[in-house]
């Protein structure tokens, strides 16, 4: 399957998920999620505003946020094709509609470069077994990725139907450490 009939195949998948189902499983995850995070020294974790047909991570940046820990959220930088994530310390008022109207924190909210970042919650249309990550294809987190030092804990929240068996991927891809579904918590091969 190419990276394209992939993507199809996920977006299928998850239109035809139950809204009921999907709000059980998010929970199931979000839960998996708390439960990782507590056993991980992190100083300042990066997350990202869900898209619709994503797992709703809001709860768990709340929770985040919460226990007094920092948190950068991605802004889009449409004309340079890359993201650069900003420290947020209150979602209702840092945020704004970016470039694909998705709320990203205003260019007011202090920069994070890559090298603070500790952990990074990262989006993904696929995940396979071995923690290699499809996109949805445009690249930003693709490159931003490339900029992290290696001790940058790289995590993803799935629905379980988004693991596929195999992704097909080029060298230069950075895989993640982490993927977490509603069943079970994928490590990355070493």
């Amino acid at each position: 399957m190419t990276k394209e009939e992939l993507r199809q195949e996920m977006k299928a998948r998850l239109n035809a998920m139950p809204l009921e189902e999907r709000l059980r499983v998010t929970q199931r995850i979000l839960q998996q999620a708390r439960s990782f995070l507590l056993t991980v020294n992190v100083q300042m974790a990066a997350f990202y505003m869900p898209l619709p047909d994503e797992v709703d991570i809001v709860p768990l940046i709340r929770w985040w946020q919460q226990r007094g820990l920092p948190i950068a959220l991605p802004r889009t930088l449409p004309q340079e094709k890359r993201l650069e994530f900003r420290c947020v310390s209150r979602l209702e008022m840092d945020l704004q509609p970016g470039a694909f109207g998705i709320l990203e924190p205003k260019r007011s909210c202090p920069l994070v470069l890559p090298e603070e970042l500790d952990l990074l919650v990262v989006p993904g249309r696929a995940f396979d077994e071995c923690g290699n990550r499809l996109g949805r294809g445009l690249g930003y987190y693709d490159r931003f990725l490339k900029l992290l030092p290696p001790r940058t804990l790289k995590i993803a929240l799935a629905f379980e139907c988004q693991i596929v068996q195999r992704i097909p991927t080029k060298p230069n891809d950075v895989p993640m450490d982490v993927v977490i579904t509603e069943q079970r918590i994928l490590f990355r091969p070493r």
